[in-house]
């Protein structure tokens, strides 16, 4: 099982709204609305990195109002 932390950074007047479609997905295990150079967290989890660099890619990037992530992939 890998995991990772994505960091997203989205437009103006648009994190509530792109924060209750992330909490959705199957992959996300926790997310939250942050402060600080990112506005949102998910932690999502995969059957490996490859996985959940498709949730990244397919979904996360294509909702309207993201600007862009940040991945953070657990090592060990």
């Amino acid at each position: 099982m890998a995991e990772a932390l994505i960091l997203i950074n989205v437009e103006v007047g648009t994190m509530e709204k792109v924060f209750e479609r992330i909490k959705k997905m199957e992959q996300v295990q926790r997310s939250a609305m942050i402060t600080g150079p990112y506005d949102i967290m998910a932690l999502a989890q995969g059957r490996d990195i490859e996985e959940i660099s498709q949730t990244l890619m397919k979904k996360i990037r294509k909702i309207g109002g993201v600007k862009e992530t940040t991945t953070c992939v657990e090592i060990e």
